[in-house]
């Protein structure tokens, strides 16, 4: 039996003459790391992987590759997190790859985020499990290659965890991989297995299937097992501007293409109109049907207001905040916020907004340096992001009220959208308000709308909201566990800092 505190298990790779010089520079790795913290055991499957945890006492369990470097230090600095506090009982660090000509490209990863995990295996390298939580999930399980049975151990440990920590910090040089983490081809098939146990497990109504694009990523088919009436909230001064070249009620264009491209079935459409709202438009939004309906705003514009009236005029047990200035793009919009939704864990979901010529507008809101951004703002629709973060659903700091889903408890558990912030701002207070009380927030690229921006106001920002939600959420902005202090060139476009190799 070890005495060691930690049992690193490493996978050998291809066949054993060729494992044996990568096997011998881990193990020096791992000691230059850990100073004595770790035994190294390779293995070779998910079975030995088993047995050599059968045979070993550690507390704490992490998987490494034949040929990954860790850092000096690397162990004590996760050690320093878990030993002691009994409510952490996973913790991840970033990590690089080394190119062929030396030079080291970083993926600095997110705070926790269940919510990406299972399209794409981000977690990765430096990883330790609290041992005793993985023998009550059922430990290694045989269920295919190293990455898939990784994923199903991550997966059934952190459904259970008390706590997840990242170390914002790379930890571990791993020697081959890219720069958007991702499964081999034939990884895909049963790690999507793996994952739809998970989602039966924890009850999310959607199904696992390979991303539409990107071949290594996984992506999440609703499968609702209920359907609640969703109000959409959709505020209105009446403006009218060019759409594609045509002069267009932006609410009417909105309303229908909500009614006309949209499959989910049971909606509503409330629509709270200030006196701006001509006798036209209003002929043309109830032409549109019974499933819309005008409520009277008779007060100077003030955005946060006006949604809190519709919120509370609106039928429905889910909520959409929608601009007028939106148009639908997916139609399966609706289907892939509500799976995220109806989990009791997550109090908002945004989407991914473009602009007319299918640039990034929105896809998730982080704190760069005290203030709120906008990750990839104008860049092409088909950015992949740092790590791939733009392709894949994840965990942000906020979401844009631009077009927002929340249940209505959580809502009226935070008091709605405050009016402190009458124009810009209140949808980050209330989703870093939803946070408080200990909701997710996620963004998916899998609903997708048109933002034609700042059709129906103003685009400048009032100084003094800018300076309350700095009094108000200043520490949560400048510490935003999604965006990491590794980042430093003061946009929000996650621009790494640079590696010394």
């Amino acid at each position: 039996m070890t005495s060691s505190p930690v049992l690193l298990l490493c996978w050998a790779r291809g066949a054993a003459g060729s494992d044996t010089y990568a096997i011998a520079e881990t193990r020096a790795s791992v000691a230059r790391a850990g100073h004595g913290l770790a035994d190294i055991v390779v293995v070779r499957n998910a079975s030995s992987a088993a047995a050599a945890l059968a045979d070993h006492d550690a507390r704490w369990v992490g998987f490494v590759d034949a040929g990954d470097e860790l850092v000096p230090g690397a162990l004590e600095r996760l050690w320093s997190v878990v030993d002691g506090d009994p409510t952490v009982d996973v913790v991840y660090s970033d990590e690089a790859t080394r190119a062929p000509d030396g030079t080291l490209d970083p993926f600095y990863k997110p705070g926790w985020s269940p919510d990406r995990l299972r399209c794409q295996p981000y977690v990765g390298r430096l990883t330790l499990m609290r041992r005793a939580l993985l023998d009550d999930v059922g430990g290694v399980r045989a269920v295919g290659s190293r990455a898939v049975t990784e994923l199903d151990v991550l997966l059934r440990v952190t459904e259970r965890a008390r706590r997840v920590e990242h170390v914002p910090t790379v930890l571990c040089v791993r020697a081959t991989g890219g720069p958007i983490p991702a499964l081999a081809p034939g990884d895909v098939a049963p790690a999507c297995g793996v994952v739809d146990e998970h989602l039966e497990r924890v009850g999310i109504g959607a199904e696992s299937q390979p991303h539409a694009t990107v071949l290594g990523l996984l992506r999440l088919e609703p499968r609702l097992a209920e359907h609640p009436l969703v109000s959409i909230v959709v505020p209105t001064g009446g403006t009218r501007r060019r759409v594609r070249g045509v002069k267009t009620s932006l609410v009417a264009n909105c309303v229908r293409s909500v009614l006309e491209r949209s499959t989910y079935p049971h909606i509503e459409v409330v629509c709270v109109a200030d006196p701006s709202l001509d006798v036209w438009q209003r002929r043309e939004l109830a032409a549109l049907g019974h499933r819309v309906r005008i409520v009277p705003f008779d007060e100077p514009f003030h955005f946060a207001h006006k949604v809190n009236v519709g919120a509370l005029a609106a039928s429905g047990d889910v909520l959409v905040l929608l601009n007028d200035d939106t148009e639908v793009h997916a139609p399966g919009w609706l289907e892939a916020m509500l799976l995220y939704a109806l989990d009791p864990g997550v109090g908002a979901v945004g989407a991914r907004l473009l602009f007319e010529d299918d640039r990034i507008q929105h896809c998730g809101v982080v704190g760069v340096k005290g203030n709120p951004g906008h990750p990839y703002y104008g860049l092409p629709g088909d950015t992949p992001g740092h790590g791939g973060n733009a392709l894949v659903p994840g965990n942000f700091l906020a979401v844009t009220a631009a077009c927002l889903m929340t249940r209505r408890e959580c809502f009226e558990t935070v008091g709605g959208l405050s009016t402190w912030f009458p124009v810009n701002y209140n949808d980050i207070d209330y989703c870093l308000k939803l946070q408080r009380a200990g909701l997710r927030v996620v963004a998916t690229p899998d609903a997708t709308l048109y933002h034609y921006e700042s059709s129906s106001r103003s685009g400048d920002v009032a100084t003094d909201e800018l300076v309350l939600v700095g009094r108000r959420w200043g520490r949560c902005l400048r510490d935003d566990p999604f965006y990491g202090p590794n980042f430093p060139s003061g946009n929000a476009d996650f621009v790494p800092a640079p590696l010394i190799a």
